[in-house]
């Protein structure tokens, strides 16, 4: 579960730096934070549709 909360803080974190990144014109490091935003996105819905998987097999 805490896994989750820390999952959704590095989301806002590194999308905040990337707005700010793009906004100061540093478009290297705003793409890096970006690419970074969207691969812990992506991570995270693996971790709950994995997490959804195990509770169906528990219940069955």
């Amino acid at each position: 579960m805490k896994s989750k909360y820390i999952d959704i803080a590095l989301i806002l974190f590194m999308g905040y730096f990337a707005y700010t990144r793009f906004a100061n014109e540093q478009y290297g490091f705003a793409t890096m934070f970006a690419v970074l935003c969207l691969l812990n996105i992506f991570t995270a819905v693996m971790k709950h549709k994995k997490a959804q998987e195990n509770e169906k097999s528990n219940i069955n």
